[in-house]
């Protein structure tokens, strides 16, 4: 096995942050080291083409363990892979820069990383608390759906946050190749293709931290439902070989 640097990789791709970006990697600061007490850490943030002053804001952190990679191109699924491949942490956290969770995920994987490959932070388990619009459910009823139809996956929801285990995703990458947000369900659709540990956890959603979501339902729906046809057509590929 690799010897990692950290214990955890607490990766966050942003695109367009100015105004929060500072304060946000305080506060996930912060909140490692309470969560963590004395296990080591890195904060990876992974900036995908912004057009604003994102990157200049970013310049202004001077702390050693906070990393800063820049990407040319827009594409979250792309900064979530580059995430993986970049940590130096055994462990890898990727989750969203303001926090919707606090966390709250963070401390329910930390319970059963020991047991798992890959946890999911899901707003679909039934112990989460979460606030989400009536179309918003509806939409991610279908993709979970879909989800289990087509790939067998019983993941609640794969869009949230993802804990894994660095060494056991690295051989599936290769195969999760979506640039958009598709690429945390192609994570759970080629673990259990695997037979890799997966499993999922409750989260907690404070309402006064929400904010409006850069998802846009018809737009990224239709996206990700072409690369959901992808995956599902390269998995026919793949096992009539």
């Amino acid at each position: 096995m690799t010897n990692y640097q950290y214990y955890l990789s607490f990766c966050v791709p942003v695109y367009n942050e100015e105004r929060i970006i500072l304060s946000k990697v305080a506060e996930i600061q912060k909140g490692l080291e309470k969560s963590l007490k004395n296990k080591s850490y890195e904060i990876l943030v992974v900036e995908n083409g912004s057009t604003d002053n994102t990157l200049k804001e970013l310049a202004k952190i001077k702390v050693k363990n906070v990393r800063v990679i820049t990407l040319k191109s827009k594409g979250h699924g792309l900064a979530m892979k580059t995430s993986i491949l970049q940590a130096k942490g055994e462990n890898v956290l990727l989750t969203a820069i303001d926090l919707p969770f606090e966390f709250s995920d963070l401390q329910e994987m930390l319970k059963l990383s020991n047991q798992f490959d890959i946890i999911f932070g899901s707003k679909a388990h039934p112990k989460s608390l979460i606030y989400s619009p009536l179309l918003r459910k509806i939409s991610s009823g279908i993709y979970r759906f879909l989800l289990r139809l087509f790939f067998a996956v019983k993941i609640g929801d794969t869009q949230g946050t993802v804990f894994l285990k660095k060494e056991r995703i690295l051989p599936i990458l290769k195969n999760c190749d979506s640039e958009n947000a598709f690429f945390s369900a192609q994570l759970a659709i080629f673990a259990v293709k695997e037979k890799l540990r997966i499993t999922e956890v409750p989260v907690r959603m404070k309402k006064e931290i929400l904010r409006k979501s850069k998802y846009n339902i018809l737009g990224d729906g239709k996206t990700m439902f072409m690369s959901m046809l992808k995956t599902y057509l390269k998995i026919r590929t793949i096992d009539t070989k």
